[in-house]
């Protein structure tokens, strides 16, 4: 299970937006024990999302992953970078759930 998620992060990592949905897909994180773990998955899974341009679906992966584990993705820059970019890009209709995320975030 966790050479599925590293699949999906190295593909981020070499910004192959396409190879991390597609890779994502194929990690069953149901059976995934660890919060953390869960929590990785979507944050790496909402930057490929952003990559491709699905900005409700990005959007909706870092909701998961605020709600699984909270304390390994309010912190992180990468997701830190996407909700300020999410929050002043407005092709999304997720506003709501984006100005949450950047008001427990503290982004200015």
């Amino acid at each position: 299970m966790n050479v599925n998620i590293h699949a999906v992060e190295v593909s981020m990592e070499l910004g192959r937006p396409r190879d991390v949905v597609s890779r994502a897909e194929q990690v069953e994180i149901a059976l995934i024990g660890s919060h953390e773990r869960q929590a990785h998955y979507w944050t790496c899974t909402a930057a490929g999302f952003h990559m491709n341009g699905k900005e409700n679906e990005a959007v909706e992966a870092l909701v998961r992953a605020d709600r699984i584990a909270p304390q390994h993705v309010r912190n992180r820059p990468l997701v830190r970078n996407m909700v300020r970019d999410l929050r002043s890009s407005g092709k999304h209709t997720r506003q709501r759930e984006v100005s949450h995320l950047a008001h427990v975030m503290r982004l200015a």
